[in-house]
């Protein structure tokens, strides 16, 4: 059974792969077709004239003359001629071919030849790393400082317009001492002028959704991640890294816009942006298909990754300053390792593909898409540029990045059913023990009952049978007749615990039935009823309820039990000119009710224990702790609270707190 799920895993790992590298072959190939300056290049002559056309645009790819290590202006041009290297934009990275110790760094001047009519815009990207464009010998402008001696390097994609008129000279002088590539890397466009307004808006319009959307995913993940107690590293923290790392990573046209002079920053800071994704990819990758094991390997590869990082942040910045020719091997390191590791995260979601675990195809088809796009990008360079597109690579990290959040949302949503599925279960579970619980009360209850009435029988023949033989005096002596009294005194005792017994079965045998209710005319209905009885033990019994309504919810008969054995307590205790006072008062949410007295009080040592069941101070008149137990018992059910406060000699006074009801808003 087990050989059958793998074998089915594997087929469907295999088919998700094919589909996956078929359609990324199928995007990559509409792109190529469609967004390509190697493509739409500008025809040349058999002068070796680039033919501009009247409407739209085209790549200056071909025709250029290339002359290393000066600056040329267009007097020198007219003042003779000078040797030059035929070349295409893309075919040197740098300067490095034409120096025998390999050093990238130096001036050079670009010279085409332009045929066309009309007015025309020349839109120049990134000249790497400082540039000064000429037309018919007029200056158009520059960027940052070509001069040697005032080298200043500018990174800044411009447009120049000019009016074309038959044939034109176009010279452009360049100069690097900053990046890995140099010169007129990337091929220049020119065309009309609403044709080039139309592809830079285009073109922002891309790399904008590009940055925001995978900013706002990062946002949103990096600020859930952080209200999270344990703050652990999971994957919804590594895939908010992830989109942003990619955000640093494609928010390169924007600052190109501007013109950024930390070139060699700005460039160190893409590299590591580009290497922590795909280190960040693969540490969701292991969470997921490798959650417990291969420790080594994990830790193996965050140094790995960290140090790469530091690499590429250190080396362009103090290393190549020192040693030029380090360039010529950097980029392709940069490149291959992307696509080694990219392979490795491909090898990750392959595995967990075969072992047929949650979420594997999402990540696979992503996996496998950005692992044919970075192998694409180091296969094209040079052969591959867009117009207005994202570069291969850029469109395979944003498949992990829309990947995983399309997980991420698989996930939560599974969790909110899988939350659901629980409730429902725990609710029914609950229902279920609540019954059984209840059944159980009620059982004991009756049981209770049951035994009290089988007692009071018996118990009651006792106590008569030795009232009637202490009452008739047969043949008593002194110490026969005491002993009489002495059982017909446990008897009663018993008598009182059995019926304390009954009243607490009949207190938990179900919950009390809550109804709303006036607590100001329940109090003053339960003051006249309890106010003969108790002024017959002596004391005055006043009352003082507030005007204002209060509404609670409550079960009458059982807060009338309360109150009762609260007031009965009072009786007791408080001398025949002493009072015993009913009082109501109230706030915003809750009803405070209190018996106080002017009797002896209760000694501070016995305050914390008076609510304890068989807990008493008057044992002597046979009492057994169970009233007050009771009374609290009852105001707990009533979602209340009940405190006493007492001093010596000085009375006692007992304050129930009872929640209000909270009226309804049209």
């Amino acid at each position: 059974m087990k050989q059958t799920i793998l074998t089915k895993s594997a087929f469907q790992t295999v088919l998700i792969i094919a589909v996956a590298i078929f359609f990324s072959l199928l995007g990559l190939s509409a792109v190529i077709n469609y967004d390509n300056k190697y493509i739409t290049k500008a025809k040349l002559t058999q002068e070796n004239l680039c033919i501009i056309p009247e409407k739209g645009y085209c790549s200056l790819i071909d025709g250029w003359e290339l002359y290393p290590d000066v600056l040329l202006s267009p007097d020198d041009f007219s003042s003779g001629t000078q040797s030059y290297y035929n070349t295409w934009a893309g075919e040197y990275p740098n300067l490095s071919l034409f120096h025998e110790d390999k050093n990238p760094y130096g001036t050079s001047t670009w010279r085409l030849h332009l045929q066309g009519s009309g007015n025309v815009m020349l839109y120049l990207q990134e000249p790497l790393c400082a540039a000064r464009v000429y037309v018919n010998g007029l200056c158009l402008g520059e960027t940052g400082n070509v001069s040697p001696d005032n080298y200043a390097p500018l990174i800044k994609d411009t447009a120049y317009s000019f009016f074309l008129d038959g044939n034109a000279e176009l010279i452009i002088q360049t100069a690097n001492y900053s990046h890995y590539y140099g010169g007129i890397w990337y091929a220049p466009i020119i065309g009309d002028a609403d044709s080039i307004s139309h592809l830079i808006a285009a073109r922002m319009l891309i790399y904008g959704l590009l940055f925001f959307s995978s900013l706002t995913l990062s946002l949103f993940c990096i600020v859930l991640w952080a209200h999270r107690k344990d703050n652990r590293r999971t994957v919804t923290f590594y895939f908010g890294m992830l989109s942003m790392s990619f955000t640093l990573r494609i928010c390169y046209p924007f600052l190109r816009l501007f013109g950024i002079p930390l070139v060699r920053t700005l460039y160190a800071v893409e590299d590591a942006a580009a290497i922590s994704g795909i280190y960040f990819s693969i540490q969701i990758a292991l969470l997921l298909f490798l959650p417990d094991g291969f420790k080594h390997l994990k830790k193996t590869l965050r140094i790995l990754s960290f140090g790469i990082c530091g690499f590429v942040i250190l080396v362009p910045l103090f290393i190549f300053p020192a040693i030029p020719s380090l360039v010529l091997w950097y980029g392709l390191f940069i490149s291959w390792y992307k696509v080694v590791m990219a392979f490795f995260l491909l090898s990750l979601t392959v595995y967990g593909g075969f072992m047929g675990l949650l979420h594997a195809g999402t990540i696979l088809i992503a996996a496998a898409a950005n692992s044919i796009c970075l192998f694409y990008s180091v296969l094209t360079i040079g052969a591959y540029e867009p117009f207005a597109g994202a570069y291969p690579e850029e469109y395979g990290t944003f498949c992990m990045v829309i990947a995983f959040a399309v997980l991420m949302v698989k996930r939560d949503r599974e969790m909110v059913k899988e939350n659901i599925k629980l409730n429902l279960h725990l609710q029914e579970e609950v229902e279920e023990k609540t019954e059984h619980l209840h059944k159980l009360l009620m059982e004991r209850g009756q049981l209770i009952t049951e035994l009290g009435h089988d007692m009071k029988s018996p118990l009651t023949s006792l106590s008569n049978m030795a009232q009637i033989i202490r009452l008739n005096d047969i043949m008593l002596d002194e110490d026969t007749r005491r002993r009489m009294s002495h059982i017909e005194e446990q008897c009663n005792i018993l008598s009182e615990r059995l019926k304390s017994i009954q009243e607490i079965a009949a207190q938990t045998n179900s919950p009390a039935k809550m109804e709303p209710m006036l607590l100001n005319t329940f109090l003053s209905d339960f003051y006249h009823s309890c106010r003969p009885i108790i002024e017959l033990y002596g004391p005055n019994f006043l009352e003082n309820i507030t005007s204002r309504p209060c509404h609670i919810m409550a079960n009458q008969e059982q807060l009338f039990r309360a109150l009762e054995n609260l007031l009965y307590n009072a009786a007791d205790f408080t001398p025949p000119d002493g009072k015993i006072t009913l009082s109501l008062t109230t706030d915003e949410s809750f009803a405070y009710i209190s018996v106080s007295d002017t009797g002896c009080g209760i000694p501070e040592k016995d305050l914390p224990n008076i609510f304890h069941r068989s807990y008493t101070t008057r044992s002597d008149k046979g009492g057994q702790g169970l009233g007050l137990a009771i009374t609290r018992s009852i105001i707990l059910e009533h979602a209340g609270q009940i405190e006493a406060a007492s001093k010596e000699g000085y009375g006692t006074t007992f304050t129930i707190r009872l929640p209000l009801l909270v009226p309804r808003r049209s």
